[in-house]
């Protein structure tokens, strides 16, 4: 009995320290992220940096394929354009998979898919991910997103016209209140 708590004890803490590593992990990498978004000239360094994380989290799959598509801006060849689309598209795929109720990962798959444009394939979940944002709103937490993350939140919510003024509000109600 004893050997099974100190053995229940010991997985609980490890586990424990491996969100607290993956969490630090994400700030670090979001801030990585909006280097990328930034300046171009950084994608393929940050690109490889979330490509290294071993067992990555929803939310960092999201990142990664977000920085997939984002790696089309570095290469002139269309064949290349094409496979980081892919490996956008399945990088969101895992992502939804593995935490199906985050926001945040429907929301990264949605406005990624909304920059391709159509006609290429890539956007076939823009409406289920919007209903789903719309529906699940409130539980959204934009704890640990920068000022910068949350006002291009809204700027997109606002250009990509598949969100009412309402629900466009209740959103910016809910990114006001960022502790």
């Amino acid at each position: 009995m004893k050997w099974q708590l100190t053995i229940l004890l010991l997985f609980s803490t490890l586990f424990q320290q491996n969100i607290n590593a993956q969490n630090h992990n994400l700030e670090s990498l979001r801030d990585d992220y909006i280097r990328a978004l930034k300046d171009v000239e950084v994608v393929e360094e940050v690109y490889n940096r979330f490509s290294k994380v071993e067992n990555p989290s929803a939310k960092i799959l999201a990142y990664r394929g977000a920085l997939e598509a984002i790696m089309t801006k570095t290469t002139w060849n269309f064949f290349k354009k094409m496979d980081y689309l892919r490996k956008s598209e399945k990088s969101f795929a895992q992502a939804v998979k593995k935490a199906p109720e985050s926001v945040e990962v429907r929301f990264m798959r949605m406005a990624v898919q909304y920059e391709i444009p159509s006609y290429l394939g890539f956007s076939d979940d823009i409406p289920k991910d919007r209903d789903f944002i719309v529906a699940n709103i409130h539980r959204f937490s934009p704890q640990g997103l920068d000022d910068f993350t949350l006002k291009r939140i809204i700027a997109f919510m606002k250009k990509c016209n598949k969100f009412t003024k309402g629900q466009i509000a209740v959103f910016e109600d809910i990114l006001a209140y960022n502790p």
